[in-house]
């Protein structure tokens, strides 16, 4: 149970919901970017230092770990629209590494 009493409105969160929406939206950011840059990175790790299994463990983190994060800071400030769209986020890396593979077999 929350120590916090529940809002006149029905349970809705209304302290702070476009500060937690914008710090969602900054880290769908950060995942719509980073996944697809590290993994290009990996793919490439031949050409330049690092090795591909550090970018691909930093590509899952950034592609995987961030909607998830996202998702649990929308659920602690009571944002469930903000929750629901932070997960449908892990649908992204399966888009990302099929348009970059077929993009790589194309050309």
């Amino acid at each position: 149970m929350s120590e916090r009493p529940s809002t006149p409105g029905g349970g809705r969160n209304t302290r702070h919901p476009t500060g937690i929406r914008v710090v969602i939206c900054v880290l769908a950011l950060f995942a719509l970017v980073l996944g697809p840059l590290g993994y290009l990175m990996g793919i490439d790790a031949d050409s330049h230092a690092g090795s591909a299994a550090e970018w691909l463990t930093l590509t899952f983190g950034a592609a995987v770990g961030i909607p998830f994060l996202a998702a649990a800071v929308a659920t602690v400030a009571g944002d469930r629209k903000a929750a629901l769209w932070s997960l449908a986020l892990l649908a992204w890396p399966v888009v990302f590494v099929v348009v970059i593979h077929l993009l790589r077999s194309a050309g």
